[in-house]
């Protein structure tokens, strides 16, 4: 037991470290040690479709859109209040000046020549204006201000508005002084910019221009040439290779995460095992074979993914929808168990999409085509059943990308491409899984439904010998084959297995078929001149000559538990009551009358020794009725219960009861008594009366069914 766990965590640690050594493959070598400016010591691809942001060309654009944005520049309406002010007061001033009492007329004439630079004329004319002349003045004076001014006025404007304010007064409806007095109080005060520069809002607008381009993504597709092998590596190029991963400060880091995904769903399968898998979990032989194919299906992953089938990186980017997945899916479910099968699968989806960089789309058709795979050969009946797997799979692949694709917002061309890539993937896994049995079923000595149907071809050598050597035998195997494959059917037990089993169980009578009364064909009879001793030993013999045979001829072991079984250890009747008529009864040992054999340590074995004891029984009756049949079959299956034979071979009494109606069933078909006519109705079936009337009942419908 020790021993068998030493092992067990052998090949366990065996198992771990080629996988692990794999992801070392993939994270490891891929990483190249370049900086920007120096040579690149070997040609970089990139090893996945990404897009990512080319940095300095967005700023460049947005640098380029803020500087488009011109100034911003606002109206500001207290200039205005300010300027119209200006002009009140100025008119004001005048207005207190021509009115002050203490100052003389040639004071004031001379304040307002000096301080509105008027004319003598101007002047004189404008010391005796009335006051709403002044006001209307001092209105037109303003209107003119905000006439020009209203739409904004910026500072190397100013003083063309002054100007074009100066001529328009020239055209208003005023005597001259007045029109004077106007241009004297615009010359008089500062005008002002109201569109001022602001350079808060003008920060603003470049930042939302800015803001408003989008950045500038650049797509990289897998095996894209990045870097050439002696080219000296560029700061654009050192960008890529920085957003694929290969300058990361330790690639040791991926490694260890996918190495402890490894251990986890390497503890969740000893698990899944050890409750939904009790059989496979206790037989190393089985665990070894799991173990091997999850490793080859990843080993085929990395090669396929290193593999570049086009130069157009984004037709090489597809060869994942190349990995056989649904091969060792197929595999599982035909060596172990279709259980078993669905929970890898998952598994091997999962590292699929690890060692595909993380991409899901391959993650995703590889479950789908596995899937299909363990679907697809959960039956298998016939040789034909390879071609329909391998279709089916192909079909699901199709479905499966076009779906993906279209998700994906995938071209046309790649959607059609990868569709290709998928049925050659659906046959291609058909056609590995179909080559890779023989290796399994002879390195591990197991037995396949796919070894099982070769096996039951009647052109298989030792079959077509037992034909022609030991023409009743094979009838009889026939026979026994049919009672014990429907039986089977009935408790749930391996119906092909059974099948063939059958039909190799008495091989070992082709070295001496006439000594087998079914092979005697009314001759005479050999163990008429011999001793039931010895012809006790002859009979027996005939399951060690059965073994050699099949050593021989490399008939697997779950066949050759038929032949060492199917008798157990049960007494050969015949000779041991004849052995008892001619001598002693105290010198005869039941011993010596009973095969030396294995009971049946399973369900179909004892179904085979059944179906055996069965037919060879109802043969011999001379006359077969469905009661008697029963009766017969009933009893000899109580027989072998009431002598052991049946105890290690895990059959119930439900089973057995199953059993029996199965035999009875299918015997009454065999066996059936036919209808003894009187004579007077067999000279008129002769003479073709008795035929022609039942032609005539039957065309008029009448019944005309017997028994046959």
């Amino acid at each position: 037991m020790l021993h068998k766990k030493i092992r067990f965590f052998f090949f366990l640690i065996v198992f771990c470290v080629s996988v692990i050594t794999i992801f070392a493959f993939h994270f490891l070598s891929a990483k190249y040690p370049v900086k920007a400016g120096q040579v690149s010591p070997s040609t970089i691809r990139a090893s996945q479709d990404f897009t990512f942001e080319d940095a300095k060309k967005t700023a460049e654009r947005r640098e380029l859109a803020a500087n488009n944005v011109g100034e911003v520049y606002v109206l500001d309406r207290m200039v205005m209040v300010e300027m119209e002010k200006d002009i009140e007061d100025a008119f004001a001033e005048y207005n207190e000046t021509v009115r002050r009492e203490e100052i003389n007329t040639k004071e004031k004439i001379r304040i307002l020549k000096s301080e509105y630079n008027l004319s003598d004329v101007a002047a004189n004319v404008l010391l005796y204006m009335e006051t709403d002349t002044m006001k209307a003045l001092t209105a037109e004076a303003v209107n003119l201000l905000r006439t020009n001014w209203q739409m904004g006025v910026r500072d190397f404007e100013v003083e063309e508005k002054k100007e074009k304010i100066l001529n328009q007064i020239e055209l208003l409806n005023y005597n001259s002084p007045y029109r004077d007095l106007i241009k004297a109080v615009y010359n008089k005060i500062k005008l002002y910019p109201n569109y001022r520069y602001d350079e808060v809002a003008t920060m603003k607008a470049k930042e939302d221009a800015a803001e408003n381009e989008g950045p500038v993504l650049v797509t990289i597709h897998k095996g894209q040439k990045i870097v050439n092998e002696g080219e000296v590596v560029t700061a654009e190029q050192m960008d890529i290779l920085q957003y694929l991963g290969y300058q990361r400060a330790s690639p040791y880091i991926s490694l260890i995460g996918a190495t402890i995904f490894l251990f986890i769903t390497l503890f969740l399968t000893v698990f899944f095992l050890k409750y939904f898998c009790k059989d496979i979990y206790k037989e190393e032989k089985k665990l070894i074979i799991l173990s091997l194919t999850v490793f080859i299906i990843i080993l085929l992953t990395k090669l396929i993914l290193s593999v570049n089938i086009s130069d157009r990186s984004e037709v090489s980017a597809l060869v994942g929808l190349l990995v056989p997945v649904a091969a060792g899916s197929m595999l599982i479910t035909i060596l172990l168990d279709n259980k078993l099968a669905v929970y890898v699968t998952i598994v091997l989806s999962f590292f699929v999409g690890i060692l595909a960089d993380n991409q899901l789309f391959f993650a995703i058709n590889a479950f789908i085509g596995g899937m299909v795979g363990v679907f697809s050969v959960s039956r298998f009946t016939q040789r034909l059943d390879w071609v329909r797997a391998g279709l089916f799979i192909a079909a699901a692949n199709v479905v499966g990308i076009l779906a993906l694709g279209m998700m994906n917002s995938y071209n046309l061309n790649l959607i059609i491409i990868g569709t290709v890539l998928g049925v050659i993937n659906g046959f291609f896994s058909a056609i590995f899984a179909y080559g890779s049995l023989p290796f399994f079923e002879h390195a591990f000595k197991i037995t396949t439904s796919v070894r099982l149907m070769e096996m039951s071809n009647p052109n298989q050598h030792l079959l077509k010998r037992l034909l022609l050597e030991a023409p009743g035998t094979y009838h009889h195997s026939v026979l026994v084959g049919n009672l014990a494959e429907a039986a089977a059917d009935a408790v749930d037990a391996d119906t092909l297995l059974v099948r063939v089993g059958a039909y190799y169980h008495d091989i070992g009578k082709l070295k001496r078929p006439y000594f087998f009364i079914e092979n005697q064909l009314g001759g005479d009879n050999p163990h008429a001149k011999l001793t039931p001793a010895l012809s006790t030993l002859i009979i027996t013999s005939h399951v060690k000559d059965g073994l050699e045979l099949a050593q021989q001829h490399g008939i697997p072991p779950a066949i050759t538990d038929f032949i060492t079984q199917h008798h157990g250890t049960s007494l050969v009747t015949y000779f041991y009551h004849k052995a008892l008529e001619l001598g002693h009864p105290d010198n005869i040992k039941e011993s010596e009358f009973r095969y030396e054999a294995s009971k049946p340590q399973s369900k179909e074995a004892a179904i085979v020794m059944l179906a055996d004891n069965v037919e060879a029984a109802v043969r011999s009756m001379s006359t077969a009725t469905p009661g008697k049949i029963e009766g017969l079959v009933r009893k000899i299956v109580k027989e072998r219960l009431q002598d052991g034979q049946l105890d290690e071979s895990a059959l119930t009494f439900k089973d057995l009861d199953l059993i029996a109606q199965s035999f009875t069933r299918i015997l009454n078909g065999i066996f059936h008594t036919r209808i003894e006519y009187p004579e007077n109705v067999l000279k008129r079936m002769e003479g073709g009366e008795l035929l022609n009337e039942d032609s005539d009942k039957q065309s008029n419908g009448e019944d005309s069914n017997q028994e046959n």
